[in-house]
Formats: C-alpha cells, sequence, structure tokens
C-alpha cells in the first residue's frame, strides 16, 4: 500500500507518520509534502498512491487547490484543526475528516473505514456525506508528554501558567516556575487547548487566566501584563486583542 502525507507542520506529519507506522506497518509512506506546488509536481510525476493524508491548510495555500487543475480518484483523509470545511472535503472524494489533535483511534477507525472501503468498493452516499457534515467535537489537551534530559515527564495543562516562544523555540512554564521544552509552534498549542482558560496575547505569549498577577493600562490603549514566576517584565496585549483580551476575563 502506498500513502502519501501532505502536511505543512512538522510535529503533526511526525506524530501522523508514527501512528500510520503502527497502523499499517506493510505501507510504504512519502512525503510529507508540504505545499501546494511541491503535491502536483509529487503527484504529477508519480503514481496515485492508495491513500491521502491531507492537511487543508498548506504553506501556500488551501489544499484544495492541488485539485483544481488536476482531477483525482484517491481516497482521501483530511487532517486538520478546522471543522468547517467538511462540504468541500467531500467534494473531492474524502472518505473521512479528522480533526487535530488527531485522537489515534479515530484515525485506526478512518483507516478501516478506507481498508473497507477498498476491498467493496462503493460511491460515496448519503450517510458518508451526514457523517462527514456533522461537526466532530474537538478534543482538548489535558497534558503534554515531554523530554526533560533523559526523562518523560508528564505535565498536566491545569498545572501550566504560560506557553512562550522565545528564540526559536516555545516552552511550557508551570506553577513552581519550571520551564520544559515543547516541540509545538503557539498556533499548534492555541488549537488543543481551552480557549476559556488559556489567552493568545501576542505572538510570543499564550497565558493561563490563573497566571495572571497583575494588569496595567499602558500608552495606547495597551495592557501590561505580570505573570506569575515570569522573569520578562514586558508582557503587552497586543493592540488589536486588547478588547478580546478583557472580553474574554469578563467572560
Amino acid at each position: 500500500m502506498q500513502v502519501l502525507i501532505i502536511e505543512d507542520e512538522i510535529p503533526a506529519a511526525k506524530q501522523l507518520e508514527r501512528l500510520l507506522k503502527n497502523a499499517l506497518p506493510d505501507a510504504q509512506i512519502h512525503g510529507p509534502l508540504s505545499s501546494i506546488e511541491e503535491s502536483i509536481a509529487w503527484l504529477n510525476k508519480n503514481p496515485n498512491p492508495d491513500l491521502i493524508f491531507l492537511d487543508i491548510h498548506l504553506a501556500d495555500g488551501p489544499s484544495f487547490a492541488i485539485f483544481k487543475d488536476r482531477p483525482i480518484d484517491v481516497p482521501i483523509i483530511f487532517c486538520t484543526a478546522y471543522d468547517q470545511y467538511a462540504l468541500e472535503a467531500f467534494k473531492v472524494n474524502s472518505i473521512d475528516y479528522l480533526l487535530k489533535p488527531i485522537d489515534p483511534e479515530e484515525l485506526y477507525k478512518a483507516i478501516a473505514k478506507f481498508i473497507k472501503l477498498r476491498q467493496s468498493p462503493v460511491s460515496l452516499d448519503g450517510d458518508l456525506l451526514k457523517e462527514l457534515l456533522e461537526p466532530k467535537a474537538k478534543k482538548l489537551k489535558e497534558r503534554f508528554v515531554l523530554r526533560q534530559s533523559e526523562k518523560l515527564v508528564l505535565v498536566e495543562v491545569k498545572d501550566i501558567d504560560f506557553f512562550v516562544s522565545s528564540g526559536g523555540s516555545s516552552f511550557l512554564q508551570n506553577k513552581e516556575g519550571t520551564q520544559f521544552i515543547i516541540d509545538q509552534s503557539l498556533d499548534q498549542i492555541e488549537s488543543y487547548l481551552d480557549p476559556e482558560r488559556f489567552y493568545r496575547v501576542n505572538r510570543g505569549y499564550l497565558v493561563g487566566l490563573a497566571s495572571i498577577a497583575e494588569m496595567q493600562s499602558y500608552s495606547g490603549s495597551r495592557l501590561r501584563l505580570t505573570l506569575r514566576n515570569c522573569k520578562d517584565k514586558d508582557i503587552f496585549v497586543s493592540r488589536d486583542k486588547t478588547a478580546s483580551f478583557k472580553a474574554w476575563l469578563d467572560s
């Protein structure tokens, strides 16, 4: 079996590849490809794979553009952090639609569906369309498994004060003030968390409500935050987020 991964987020691609090797140990996995341009070039040069795992948002635009000028009848399993594209996904031969972070059990169910369809090919019917269009509950992250030296450390989300991006790396800090490096971007992390408990105040900080020790008005209608056990004393809420941040605090 030939499987192609089209995914521009490296951590997500690695996780998917790892899960696929467990679920389909005999499959040959190609990719990950990270852009529309790269994907079109690969599909033009290679025989069609048996199955494609496809992220909807790629580095150079929505992945549906791959099929705009090149109809393809390969089964596709979409993997995305967004749930509003199910109908468009159905139009391009989708057999399932998985929300990130990918639940291994949901992935295995999608593969089982693919294998069943492969053994007994049928056209995609109304029941499958209904299933694709039914919104799936987004699974929120409850804990992170992180590497610290030679050990693996389990950090519960309820014990995290904030996430920070610095020098090209991301870190989380717990209530005790201990920092751990985390191999994901703040954009990815934000999609995993309960939006009622964490807020992205600027490009560099994703803060937990309980971590906010003090707030001060600052010039230009901005807010300056003091976070518990945080060495950075100049954490500002972006000007364009100030109103929504205040609404978040008051919700």
